[in-house]
């Protein structure tokens, strides 16, 4: 009677022993996909921040242009 009894006990371990493997197996899982998703993430971040960083610089070179050719024009107006 006692052998079944442990036997009984052996497998209820064994299936809870199996899910809780599973469950750790999900988690890793699940830990995997989020520093992927976080690594993607800081990457569109980056390039997003690279791009408005070139923006602006085209947009002060632009704006730079602009001030000379009016420094030009009202020295060009100075002299007449």
């Amino acid at each position: 009677m006692q052998a079944n009894e442990f036997s009984k006990e052996r497998d209820r371990l064994t299936a809870e022993v199996d899910a809780l493997r599973i469950q750790l197996q999900q988690a890793q899982q699940e830990i995997t996909e989020t520093r992927r998703s976080v690594v993607e993430e800081k990457q569109n971040y980056e390039t997003k921040l690279e791009e408005e960083r070139r923006a602006k610089e085209r947009t002060r070179t632009q704006l730079e242009h602009r001030m000379d050719e009016i420094a030009k024009r009202k020295s060009k107006f100075v002299c007449l």
